[in-house]
Order: structure tokens, then C-alpha cells, then sequence
């Protein structure tokens, strides 16, 4: 991923996109989209690893040796599914004039910065070429492969967490329309979503959350809660 100090490569991106997309907004897409996707990242790491070990305990045969290497191994995961289900739901909804697979290049250009090697992007192109249904089972599978600790996470995980992503992808490009309709989608999946008192399940902005009940992805207590 770019550093977030990383003016000249920020600076880049934001131009490319307005150039591409005719729009002046740029700074705030840019913006938005990599407080979003890196906050989700982020929490669903701590949703199978920190709230795992909290719930099952240590064992051996699930824990890996090295926690920095399988965390980076992790995070790999996500990023990679990350990007395909944002430039999925994208285009699905129209928030981009996808043409030539720009957007794909350009968001993984955000995600991954110079990491980005051929191997990962046919990584990406192998999830774009799936259903939604089957990039989600692909997913469960290879962060599960790379870090077994995710397979004793909730399952509720892995229906909320694509939404989450669209969620996060309609809040960056300013459609808090399509936003909240993803949000009905979890509630069914989620009912206690809405129970929360604090936000009641209300979309916040990309990089915000609620401190009750960790919306956007929700905490483990909640998603045991059904």
C-alpha cells in the first residue's frame, strides 16, 4: 500500500482519477477510499487474530510462529480481495467509466503502491473472474491457507466483510444511496447491527466508527450475538 505520507504518489493518483473520470473530486475519492479499505483491512485482522485468541484461546496447530510474517501474509489476502470487490462493485454500480481495466491498475496502485507484482494482479484478475458468492468462498479459503486462525472466526464474518467493502466503495465516490442500501443487506445478515444505542447502525464516513459496537465491521461480541 502507498505510505499515507506519501504526497508526490498521492498527488499522482488524484490526478489520474480526475483526468480519467472527469471529475474534480479527486483529493476526496482518493482520500475516502484509502481511509475506508485501510480501516476495514485493519479491523478484520483484529476480528481473526486478537478476537480469536480472546475466544479459543492459544493452540499451536492454529497460532503461527511468526506473527509479523503471517500477519503481512494476512493482510496480503484482504488487500487482494479488497481490490477486486471494490472495482467489482464500481463498475456494477457505475461510479466509474471502467474502460481497459484502468480502474483495476489505478486501485491497486492504491492498495499495494510498488508492492504490486504480477503474480498479485493475476491474483486479483483470478477473483474478478468469479461470482460474488465464489470470490467470497475463494477468500474464506486463502486467508485461511495463510492464517488458519481466521477459520475459527464467526461466519457471519465473511457475508458481512464484501458488503462492508461496498459500504466503504459507495461512501468514497459519494453514494450514500447505494451505501445504505448495502447497509439493509447486513442488518439481514446482522439484525443486532440496529440495536446498537450509540449508532443504531447509521453509515459513518470512511475512517470513522463507532466506538459501542465498531461499525462499520463489527465487534466479535456482535457478531456472536445472533
Amino acid at each position: 500500500m502507498i505510505d499515507q505520507h506519501d504526497v508526490a504518489a498521492r498527488n499522482e493518483l488524484v490526478s489520474e482519477f480526475e483526468t480519467h473520470e472527469r471529475r474534480p473530486d479527486g483529493i476526496k475519492v482518493v482520500a475516502s477510499l484509502f481511509e475506508g479499505l485501510s480501516q476495514l483491512r485493519d479491523t478484520l485482522y483484529t476480528r481473526i487474530h486478537d478476537d480469536v485468541e480472546l475466544a479459543v484461546g492459544t493452540d499451536s496447530m492454529l497460532f503461527p510462529l511468526s506473527e509479523s510474517s503471517s500477519h503481512m501474509a494476512a493482510n496480503t489476502e484482504i488487500e487482494l480481495y479488497q481490490i477486486a470487490e471494490t472495482c467489482f462493485f464500481a463498475v456494477e454500480s457505475d461510479l466509474v467509466s471502467e474502460q481497459g481495466g484502468w480502474f483495476v491498475e489505478w486501485l491497486t496502485k492504491l492498495r499495494l503502491g510498488e508492492s504490486a507484482n504480477a503474480k498479485m494482479k493475476e491474483r486479483v484478475q483470478s477473483y474478478l473472474a468469479k461470482t460474488p458468492s465464489e470470490r467470497r468462498r475463494a477468500f474464506a479459503r486463502n486467508l485461511q491457507q495463510v492464517f488458519p486462525e481466521a477459520g475459527q472466526a464467526p461466519l457471519v464474518l465473511y457475508r458481512l466483510f464484501p458488503l462492508a467493502i461496498g459500504v466503504a466503495t459507495a461512501i468514497g465516490f459519494g453514494d450514500n444511496y447505494r451505501a445504505a442500501e448495502i447497509r439493509k443487506e447486513q442488518v439481514r445478515w446482522l439484525p443486532s447491527i440496529g440495536d446498537c444505542h450509540v449508532c443504531h447502525g447509521r453509515l459513518f464516513e470512511n475512517g470513522e466508527r463507532c466506538t459501542q459496537c465498531g461499525n462499520p465491521f463489527w465487534d466479535y461480541d456482535w457478531l456472536v450475538a445472533e
